[in-house]
């Protein structure tokens, strides 16, 4: 721990205000989200937020049976929302971003149920941290399939209606653009990066191709308290010193009531989305007594 604590030193910066953040609405009564990859951690959270702010939402998952490791399934994902849900509808999804049919199943009936889609967050991605000689085959197809394809397929259906209304917002979960010229981010899991980093143009580029829709790309500055950082980075150890996934549902439900006219082509890091809008960050520590300055870094910040 103490070697991947010194390797990637936390930089206490001043963080940057970005006054396109500032909000066009407050509330989200009668607009429609879609998360994938929200049976549990960052994509459940985003979920929680905007059902609790009034949304409807649709969930999209792939885990349908328990796992000792993996906490929740898309069902007690979609069963906790529906109990924080007022008026608003909540809908959940066994879908494998990776299966075209499957993704248009879940617009045919989130159309159907809600009559239109307000917002996507591109959540769901694949793991596989290895240097170039250890990766295999198998978790190559597996990134492939599901960071880059089962990405770009999912937001190319989900822009198809969301540029009709002329009005809405995508969040891409990946890293800052700027980071690709960053050395340290490629040595140790070469293909992870460049399959997050392919979302990360789909983040910039999109925003070109559909100038009335606010495309974003958001990423933690630290690690987050999920099962990847459990069960593949660090342990409890890690999580100690991890932020909750409420930074990251909190980051996202501001941007989504933001001006996509504005709020475009960004690259946003969570507390810099927050600090921006004078929101305290410190109250995401996973424990409090821990000091920002030594909070893991997350990958890419």
């Amino acid at each position: 721990m103490n070697a991947i604590k010194n390797q990637y030193a936390y930089v206490l910066k001043s963080i940057k205000k970005d006054t396109t953040l500032i909000p066009k609405v407050s509330y989200l009564s009668g607009k429609t989200y879609i998360v994938s990859g929200a049976s549990r951690g960052i994509g459940f959270n985003i979920a929680k937020k905007l059902v609790k702010k009034g949304a409807n939402v649709t969930i999209v998952g792939k885990t349908t049976t328990p796992n000792p490791k993996l906490e929740g399934t898309i069902f007690t994902a979609l069963e906790d929302l529906r109990k924080l849900a007022n008026k608003n509808k909540v809908l959940g999804f066994s879908c494998d971003i990776r299966n075209p049919k499957e993704i248009d199943m879940v617009i045919k009936e989130t159309l159907n149920v809600n009559n239109s889609i307000d917002g996507v967050v591109l959540n769901a991605s694949a793991l596989c941290l290895n240097d170039t000689l250890k990766q295999t085959e198998k978790e190559v197809a597996l990134m492939s399939s599901v960071n880059i394809n089962g990405t770009y397929l999912f937001g190319q259906k989900c822009l198809q209606h969301m540029h009709k209304n002329k009005d809405g917002h995508m969040i891409l979960i990946a890293p800052p653009i700027d980071m690709l010229y960053t050395d340290d981010w490629w040595t140790n899991h070469f293909f992870y990066s460049m399959s997050k980093f392919n979302m990360s143009l789909m983040g910039k580029y999109w925003n070109k191709e559909f100038s009335n829709i606010g495309v974003n790309t958001l990423w933690p500055r630290t690690t987050i308290n999920t099962a990847p950082v459990k069960n593949l980075l660090g342990g409890e150890e890690m999580m100690n010193i991890s932020r909750t996934t409420d930074i990251m549902g909190d980051a996202a439900y501001h941007i989504m009531c933001s001006d996509p006219l504005l709020c475009n082509g960004k690259n946003f890091i969570d507390d810099e989305v927050l600090a921006s809008l004078d929101k305290d960050v410190e109250k995401y520590r996973v424990n409090p007594k821990i000091k920002e300055k030594d909070l893991m870094p997350d990958f890419f910040c």
